[in-house]
């Protein structure tokens, strides 16, 4: 080798070994400088979380994290920063968004979704909440989510069962209603025309036996007018337990003003045809002026006894009350005339002299005293009225 070719390998290496010492310098330098960058970042980090400066403790991990990608313990003092920061927002909106975020990190963070959840079970929004919880047991399969997803939903099921079966309760009320207005309507016809004869062969039919029949207690079926609070207010007609009906005036849902009462249907061994009570009512009681009309049949009375009766004079709560006219017409024909007065519904003696029937005293006698109305002190009154 040459001086010359000697020299210059000299020189080549020493340049290779100055450019080495330099780049290890520089290299050393420069990862000398990161570490102590990120260790600075999380040591004012720690200090703010110390403060309770939780969203300048997530700056400074954030920027640390830009030189520790996936650094795992970084992660954790965001999401825990989060947490914490979260909870001095309550309910709010703000607070949402601090659990999301956290998720967005640590998507297994149980309480983050329970903490949302909450939030908005507070709102009343359990739509939401339940979407978080399905969102939250499909992260972390916390099986406490999954049960209260189930409850609210078997809640849920519960309440809708219920809703359809009230509603087809009303339903079948409503068709039971429109059933039971479409039967009155025929009877209310012939209530207006005082077609009373028409009247109680139509509620002797089968069907409106069998109608009647379903009326059970102080309830009662109705067709006409309300009022706009829904109560039974003008004209209408009703039907009452035992087969009474009423067509005639009501207010404030009771009968008052003038009204009709009538049966027709008694059992086979009745003698009784029909009662029939015209007048005036009040406090859904017959009250005032009015005229009760009691028919038979023929073939199950004595030649003595009335064929038909009316009884005409005052009423209160249904009980004869005052001058009473008896008019009745016997089964050969042969009518009578009585007047009497009762008080709350029981006959006053009219005569000392012996009635002939034990037990019972006069009340009322003809003209020519040939014939005597008597009473065992029993309450009179209007039929359906007067207690037995």
């Amino acid at each position: 080798m040459s001086k010359k070719e000697a020299l210059a390998l000299k020189i080549f290496v020493g340049v290779v070994l100055v450019a080495t010492l330099l780049f290890g310098s520089y290299y050393y330098a420069s990862y000398k400088s990161e570490a102590n960058e990120v260790a600075d970042l999380i040591n004012k980090g720690n200090a703010y979380m110390e403060n309770a400066c939780y969203a300048e403790a997530i700056e400074c991990y954030e920027r640390a994290l830009e030189h520790e990608a996936g650094n795992e313990k970084l992660q954790s003092a965001i999401v825990k920063a989060y947490m914490l920061m979260a909870d001095g927002y309550g309910q709010s909106d703000e607070a949402l968004l601090c659990y999301q975020n956290a998720l967005a990190i640590n998507p297994n963070n149980k309480t983050a979704y329970w903490s949302i959840a909450n939030i908005y079970e507070s709102r009343g929004d359990e739509d939401t909440m339940l979407e978080v919880l399905h969102q939250g047991f499909d992260d972390t399969q916390d099986e406490s989510m999954n049960a209260k997803v189930f409850a609210i939903e078997e809640e849920r099921e519960r309440i809708r069962a219920e809703e359809e079966a009230r509603i087809a309760e009303e339903e079948a009320k409503r068709a039971e209603e429109e059933a039971r207005v479409a039967k009155l309507e025929p009877l209310k016809e012939l209530f207006e025309a005082k077609d009373y004869d028409a009247l109680k062969d139509k509620i002797r039919e089968e069907d409106y036996v069998a109608f009647a029949e379903e009326v059970i207690g102080d309830n009662s079926y109705y067709s006409g007018d309300y009022d706009t609070d829904g109560k039974r207010e003008g004209y209408g007609i009703a039907l009452y337990e035992n087969g009474y009906y009423y067509y005639g005036q009501f207010h404030e849902d009771e009968r008052e003003g003038h009204g009709v009462w009538m049966r027709a249907v008694y059992s086979d061994t009745s003698s009784i045809g029909s009662f029939i009570y015209d007048g005036e009512w009040k406090d859904d009681k017959p009250n005032g002026q009015g005229t009760a009309k009691s028919s038979y049949f023929k073939d199950r009375i004595s030649a003595s006894d009335f064929a038909t009766k009316e009884i005409s004079g005052n009423y209160t709560d249904g009980l004869e009350d005052g001058t009473m006219t008896l008019t009745g017409v016997k089964r050969g024909g042969e009518k009578r005339s009585f007047k009497y007065n009762a008080k709350a519904g029981i006959a006053e003696k009219s005569s000392s002299e012996d009635s002939g029937v034990k037990g019972q005293y006069i009340i009322a006698q003809t003209d020519d005293k040939s014939e005597s109305l008597t009473s065992d002190g029993s309450k009179r009154g209007i039929e359906g009225f007067v207690e037995e």
